[in-house]
């Protein structure tokens, strides 16, 4: 009886384990989808002025769901931080119990030439 409770409650540990993993993966690759979009968007406005490349940047990001974080233009090239929240119900529930949860952070960078 005690040896089933035991490994049931692994086996719920697991799979809720599996499942933050399997979101925060999730956030990343939408992360770094919306930063080389991103950065893709704000390299054409990037020679007029870094304000607009970064504005373009910053709408495409949003509209990907993440959030950016830095934007800076060197040279032509536009060079952008993005981060996306985890999505999931357990990741939301377990970021508001422990405070908050890592949002995976990507960087990209693009230019025209």
């Amino acid at each position: 009886m005690v040896l089933t409770l035991l490994l049931g409650g692994a086996l719920v540990l697991a799979v809720l384990l599996g499942s933050v993993v399997t979101d925060l993966l999730a956030a990343r690759q939408r992360a770094a989808a919306a930063a080389d979009l991103g950065a893709l968007a704000g390299a054409p406005a990037a020679e007029r002025s870094a304000e607009d490349a970064c504005r373009s940047a910053a709408w495409v990001v949003r509209g990907n769901g993440a959030t950016l974080r830095a934007c800076d233009v060197v040279d032509g090239d536009i060079r952008i931080t993005v981060s996306a929240a985890p999505r999931g119900s357990f990741s939301r529930w377990l970021g508001t119990l422990l405070g908050g949860v890592p949002e995976p952070t990507v960087a990209s960078h693009a230019g025209m030439r």
